[in-house]
C-alpha cells in the first residue's frame, strides 16, 4: 500500500491571500514575527537557514521579518516549510485526501493498455479543471506604477548567498502564454534583478517559457511575461507542481482549494494574473535584443548555477496592494523548504504516474536528492527485467527528467523507509547485473554533467530475482517472524517488564 501522510488538523483554516494565511498561522503557533532590524543583504537568509537546519522535523516556524533595514515592507520566509502549513496551503487535512480525489476522478475509465493511459492524460486536464473566474477589479492594482514610474528598490530584495551578484526574485509565478493557442503557462524560477525596471528569468531549455520565447521570436514579436508574488500560496505551489502541458495550474489550484482562483486583466500587456496577488510585475522580453551578461544565482540544489548571457525582462508596470508583503524562498540544500514541495507532488501525482506505469505501487523523493535527482519506487514485479522497463518509462517523462538515481524495489518495501531500501540495495543487488545505464535531457542545474542539458542517469534494480532473469541459485526467503508470535510478545510486554 502507498505511504500515507497527514496531520491531526482538527480545524481547517480559512484564508484566500497570503496575509490572512500569515494571520492564521502567527495566531496558530506556526509563525515567528521578528521585529528586530534585519538586512536584506544575507541576514535575512541566514536567519532562515539557522531556524531550518535546526529545528525538529515539521517544526521549522514560518518566519515574517517586520522591520526590514531601509524598508516598510515585511518579507515572509519559510511559508511551505513544515507539513501542518503546506497541508493547510493546500486546503486539506492529508495529501493522499488530494491524490484519493485524482485517483476517484480517473477510477471509473481506468486504462487498460499505455495507449489508453496516453489517451488518460487530457482527460486528467478536463477532470481537474475548475475555471479561474475573471474580475474587473482587485487588491492586487491598488496601487500602479507604469514606465518610468517603475523602482524595484522600492522593494526589499534579497541577496541569499555571497557570490550572487545580483538580489534575486525566489517565490514568484511566472506567468506567459502560447501565441497559437493561447494557452496559459505558470511556472516559476529564478528571477535576478539586474536594474530597476530589468530582470533576468533563469529558465532552463526545457521549460515552458524558454520555448515560448523562441515561439515569440519566429514570430518577430516580444513575448509578454508577469512577475507574481503572493496571492493564495497554493499557486506558487502549481506553478512548481509536475502538471501536463495541456492543464492550466490556476485550474489545477482551483480543484486542489475546491473554489475558482480569481484572476485580473494586467494593466499593461494581455496576460490575466491572481487577483489576490501581492505585488505583480509586468513587463516584455525582445527576443531580438542583446543578451545582458548575469552572474551566478543559487539554487534548490544546494549549488550555484553559473554566470550566464539572459535576454533581459524589461518591465512596463508594477502593481501591488496598498500593504503588501515580500515572499521569499531561501535556496539550500536539504533540508530545505523545496522539500515540501517535493513531498506534496510525490503524494498528488501518485495516481497520474500510475496511468503511465501501471505495476508502480509507491514512490519518494528522499531529501538528499534535492527533490529532484533521486527516486525511489516500488513495483509489483510479475515477469522478468520489469524493474528496467519501469525506470525507462519514469525517464521518458519530462517532468521526471531530472532524475539521475532510480532505486526499485519490491512492493513489500515501504519506500518511505530509506534505511529498508538501502538494505534491499545492498543484499538484493549485483553489480555486474543489476545497474541500468542510460544518457539523455538532464538537468539544466545539475553542476556534475560534462554538457549542461545532457545527464548520464543510473537506475539500481533492488528487486527479487528469478531464473528467468540469469539467476541460477534460488532466492532466499527473508527473516520474518510470524503474525501470531508478534501478537503474543506483544501482549507479553507488561507482564515482562519490557512495556
Amino acid at each position: 500500500m502507498p505511504f500515507r501522510i497527514s496531520m491531526n488538523n482538527n480545524i481547517m483554516m480559512h484564508a484566500d491571500h497570503l496575509a490572512e494565511f500569515v494571520s492564521n498561522f502567527e495566531e496558530a503557533g506556526l509563525l515567528v514575527r521578528i521585529s528586530s532590524p534585519v538586512e536584506t543583504q544575507l541576514e535575512i537568509a541566514a536567519i532562515t537557514e539557522q531556524v531550518v537546519k535546526t529545528s525538529p522535523t515539521n517544526s521549522a516556524p514560518a518566519l515574517l521579518f517586520d522591520q526590514v533595514a531601509g524598508h516598510k515592507i515585511p518579507v515572509l520566509t519559510n511559508l511551505y516549510g513544515s507539513l501542518p502549513r503546506m497541508l493547510q496551503i493546500l486546503h486539506t487535512d492529508s495529501l493522499n485526501s488530494i491524490a484519493d480525489r485524482v485517483a476517484g476522478l480517473l477510477s471509473p475509465d481506468l486504462p487498460e493498455g499505455w495507449l489508453d493511459s496516453l489517451k488518460m492524460i487530457p482527460q486528467f486536464s478536463q477532470l481537474v479543471n475548475i475555471k479561474p473566474r475573471i474580475v474587473k477589479t482587485a487588491s492586487c492594482q491598488q496601487v500602479v506604477k507604469l514606465g518610468r514610474d517603475v523602482n524595484l528598490s522600492e522593494f526589499p530584495l534579497l541577496t541569499c548567498w555571497p557570490e550572487e551578484q545580483f538580489p534575486t526574485i525566489t517565490a514568484a509565478q511566472i506567468i506567459t502564454f502560447d501565441p497559437e493557442t493561447k494557452a496559459r503557462f505558470v511556472n516559476a524560477r529564478p528571477i535576478q534583478v539586474i536594474s530597476n525596471q530589468q530582470l533576468a528569468i533563469r529558465w532552463s531549455q526545457h521549460d515552458a517559457g524558454y520555448q515560448l520565447l523562441q515561439k515569440f521570436h519566429a514570430r518577430g514579436q516580444q513575448l509578454p511575461v508577469a512577475i507574481v508574488i503572493g496571492g493564495d500560496p497554493v499557486g506558487l505551489y502549481t506553478a512548481h507542481a509536475p502538471l501536463p502541458k495541456m492543464t492550466d495550474p490556476y485550474a489545477f489550484g482551483g480543484f486542489l482549494r475546491n473554489n475558482a482562483l480569481e484572476l485580473v486583466r494586467a494593466r499593461s500587456i494581455e496576460i490575466d494574473v491572481p487577483a489576490q496577488a501581492e505585488i505583480v510585475m509586468e513587463g516584455f522580453i525582445d527576443p531580438a535584443s542583446d543578451p545582458v551578461d548575469v552572474g551566478p544565482v543559487a539554487n534548490t540544489t544546494g549549488y550555484y548555477s553559473p554566470a550566464e548571457k539572459v535576454m533581459p525582462l524589461n518591465l512596463s508596470a508594477v502593481t501591488h496592494r496598498a500593504n503588501p508583503i515580500w515572499h521569499a524562498l531561501i535556496p539550500a540544500g536539504p533540508p530545505a523548504e523545496a522539500g515540501f514541495f517535493a513531498q506534496a507532488t510525490e503524494r498528488i501525482f501518485l495516481p497520474l504516474l500510475k496511468l503511465m506505469v501501471p505495476e508502480l505501487v509507491d514512490i519518494h523523493f528522499p531529501a538528499a536528492g534535492a527533490g529532484r535527482y533521486l527516486m525511489f519506487v516500488s513495483i509489483h514485479k510479475s515477469y522478468p527485467q520489469q524493474a528496467r522497463r519501469v525506470v525507462n518509462a519514469l525517464w521518458s517523462l519530462e517532468s521526471l527528467l531530472s532524475l539521475k538515481l532510480i532505486v526499485v524495489v519490491d512492493d513489500d518495501v515501504n519506500v518511505h523507509d530509506e534505511q529498508q531500501v538501502w538494505y534491499r540495495v545492498s543484499t538484493n543487488l549485483n553489480p555486474g547485473r543489476d545497474l541500468i545505464h542510460s544518457e539523455g535531457p538532464g538537468d539544466d542545474d545539475d553542476h556534475s554533467a560534462a554538457i549542461q542539458g545532457i545527464g548520464h542517469k543510473l537506475g539500481l534494480d533492488a528487486t527479487r530475482k528469478t531464473p528467468s532473469e540469469g539467476h541460477p541459485r534460488e532466492w532466499p526467503s527473508a527473516l520474518k517472524m510470524p503474525a501470531e508470535m508478534l501478537e503474543r510478545v506483544q501482549s507479553r510486554l507488561s507482564e515482562l517488564g519490557l512495556s
